[in-house]
């Protein structure tokens, strides 16, 4: 019916309106009609139609003088629509005129901008990416007005009061906003409560919603995951490769829940290693055409934002029968290599298997082993751990002869007292334990990449970084005052002696996060091009089931081996389901970094509002146009304006990548250590501002 609709248009050039298109096309009957007009609304939907309440529809094309695209609305409020003929428009917050953020529109009033963009506003909505809006209820019941919990989020909604009966001054709710409008405001309805303000966990929840990401499972998933055992069976072992005979040990974070690999390793006689990474077999308790299956490929990841859990899997599965926990049998599937000194893997062996794990450790508890400590508990282990740290060092000095890009960024996290409230924040670091176990891991992954690359497969790749953005970012440095040496060729060895060369000042971890954001992003890709950052020809995600899709769906795809009939319609329909959830776990990996950017910066603010006036040490992170950021020593970024740097009238010069101050000539650039003072701070938009203090000592800690 649409390429009908489609094929007509294009013949006739002309506004015509649905009744005499239904005439034309010869459109008769109930279920006709019905087609006939959901193929119309798809069609304006999707940018192919352009719909005049007076004239009709027509085929929408540039002399209308209106673009068709999916708007992506920043942290700012301003919107970019990126159009099918490859111009960027960039909408101001006050034209949105109630478009969501990845919602289709059609733009009018295009002027051509700077830097070969366009300006333009939003005309109409035509497609709602969710239509769902927080917003915070002020007053009770039918008196009650709704305040939008995201100000990017200012839509005007039509609701029929009688939903607001029951509503309570403080609650959040969750609003559906549809594309029709009365007298200016969306028709709109209340989907549901979501929680009170003074409800534990609420920011997060809001947080999460706000992202489209699911908090509780249906009743549907959680009966099927009571429904599997507790326990492991002898039928369930049979056929397995029993490794419950070894001292198996799992390393993790202190508190958490849902372990998911295990290690052991052992000397040979002929001087090699032998390494054992054992995986929950998850896979094994979740098959295809399940709920749990549909809702692992619904989730996609797991989320950590400050410090909590909202898990792809049910805890029934990710802390009980999937959890490799301490005494008790459990499902793997194991990768068994040969390694030799050097870190080179000349033999190996994949298989299912069962372990019963002898310690569930602490990266803190052995990092203090290694340390040559005494814990109650790992004394039977000490030999254990001290080679399995031979063997991270093995795999470790192959890394470095391979010239992996290691940019050694920690993520920062919230330090919280037993009754979680925020002391400050903390570098998340899990020294050479964490060493060890990102070492077995990644050698495991490519291993398995290297194993089953004959398969349609879904890889981790990393594509090589663009030259241009390099280049921009050493220019950038280089004006900001840091001894950069000249090089012919952006590459691997290049960035590695930049990183070398900083390592050990104050400025190192600017200096790694600059060179990090030119990078491209890691992304998952049935089309396999390689590792840069790893220099590997072939890498995969394998060892993190329980948290993460894309092994999940490799764990899967071993499963069914044996029973997959490689055919090339079968081939054809596997590549086609692996490329899709590829891509969707590349746009779920993201969704989940937005998410704890967002939350810590929630945290931060929040925090901040309790030191207003106070004075912190810091380093300058970026300088722009309109001032600059800051990252504190307790490692919280504000932003500086030119109106709060009040000893001068201050500017941005281009050229030299700096701020200038017009009568006492300083200068600020970016590694630059400075006083700060708190002027002023908010959870709710998650922003800090700084003024600059007066400079006292600078040095850093004190």
């Amino acid at each position: 019916m649409k390429q009908q609709i489609i094929d007509f248009c294009n013949k006739n050039n002309r506004f015509i309106i649905a009744n005499d298109l239904k005439k034309y096309l010869k459109i008769s009957g109930e279920e006709q009609t019905e087609c006939f007009f959901d193929a119309l609304k798809a069609l304006e939907e999707n940018g192919s139609l352009f719909f005049h309440k007076q004239k009709g529809y027509r085929i929408l094309t540039n002399d209308l003088g209106f673009a068709y695209g999916e708007i992506e609305i920043n942290k700012e409020g301003t919107g970019f629509v990126h159009t099918k003929d490859g111009y960027k428009i960039i909408i101001d917050n006050k034209n949105l005129n109630g478009a969501l953020n990845g919602d289709y529109v059609l733009i009018s009033s295009i002027e051509y901008g700077k830097r070969n963009d366009f300006k333009g506003e939003v005309y109409k909505v035509l497609k709602r990416k969710s239509g769902e809006v927080i917003f915070e209820v002020v007053g009770n019941g039918v008196l009650a007005i709704l305040i939008p919990y995201n100000i990017n989020q200012n839509v005007p909604v039509l609701i029929n009061k009688n939903e607001y009966k029951n509503l309570v001054d403080g609650e959040y709710i969750c609003v559906k906003v549809g594309t029709e409008k009365v007298n200016g405001e969306y028709l709109a309805e209340i989907q549901k409560v979501i929680g009170h303000k003074n409800d534990a966990d609420i920011d997060i929840n809001l947080i999460y919603m706000k992202y489209g990401v699911p908090i509780d499972f249906s009743e549907a998933v959680l009966k099927e995951a009571n429904e599997l055992p507790t326990e492991v069976t002898e039928d369930e072992i049979d056929g397995r490769v029993d490794l419950r005979d070894r001292k198996i040990i799992t390393i993790d974070c202190d508190g958490t829940k849902d372990r998911d690999d295990a290690i052991y390793g052992e000397r040979l006689p002929n001087g090699n290693f032998k390494l054992f990474v054992s995986i929950s077999d998850l896979s094994h308790y979740v098959k295809r055409g399940s709920k749990l299956f549909e809702e692992a490929i619904n989730r996609r990841t797991s989320h950590y934002p400050n410090n909590t859990c909202n898990p792809m899997f049910p805890h029934k599965l990710s802390n009980g029968i999937c959890s490799l926990n301490e005494n008790v049998d459990r499902l793997t599937k194991t990768c068994e290599m040969e390694i030799t000194p050097e870190g080179k893997v000349v033999d190996y062996n994949v298989y299912k298997s069962v372990i019963k794990s002898r310690k569930a450790m602490k990266y803190s508890e052995v990092n203090k082993v290694l340390n040559g400590e005494t814990i109650e508990g790992y004394e039977e282990y000490t030999e254990q751990l001290n080679l399995l740290n031979e063997i991270s060092k093995a795999l470790e000095s192959a890394r470095n002869k391979r010239n992996c890009v290691d940019f050694g960024i920690n993520d920062i996290e919230i330090d919280q007292d037993d009754q979680r409230n925020t002391k400050g924040f903390v570098m998340r670091g899990n020294g050479v334990a964490g060493r060890i176990i990102e070492n077995c891991m990644l050698i495991t992954g490519t291993t398995i990449a290297e194993h089953f690359s004959w398969l349609p497969f879904i890889y981790r790749v990393h594509e090589a970084p663009s030259e241009e953005a390099v280049r921009e970012v050493i220019k950038i440095l280089r004006l900001s005052g840091f001894d950069i040496p000249k090089f012919n060729n952006i590459d691997e060895k290049m960035i590695n002696v930049i990183l070398d060369k900083v390592k050990n000042s104050d400025q190192a971890k600017v200096v790694r996060t600059m060179l990090l954001q030119s990078m491209k992003r890691a992304r998952y890709d049935v089309n396999n091009v390689g590792h840069f950052a790893l220099q590997l020809l072939k890498y995969c995600h394998f060892t993190s089931p329980i948290r993460r899709v894309s092994d999940f769906m490799i764990h899967t795809l071993i499963d069914e081996l044996e029973s997959f009939d490689y055919s090339s319609d079968s081939i054809e329909r596997l590549e086609r389901e692996l490329a899709e959830i590829a891509d969707r776990a590349s746009s779920a990996e993201k969704i989940a970094q937005l998410i704890e950017e967002e939350a810590l910066a929630m945290s931060m603010a929040e925090y901040m509002e309790g030191h207003i006036g106070e004075k912190f040490n810091g380093i300058i992170t970026k300088v722009y146009q309109n001032g600059m950021f800051v990252e504190t020593d307790g490692m919280i970024t504000g932003k500086i304006a030119f109106e709060n740097m009040l000893d001068d009238y201050y500017y941005y010069v281009a050229e030299k990548h700096a701020i200038m101050g017009k009568h006492t000539k300083k200068k600020y650039q970016i590694g630059k250590r400075v006083c700060v003072v708190v002027k002023d701070a908010c959870k709710q938009t998650r922003t800090i501002n700084f003024e600059i203090g007066k400079e006292k000592s600078l040095r850093k800690n004190s």
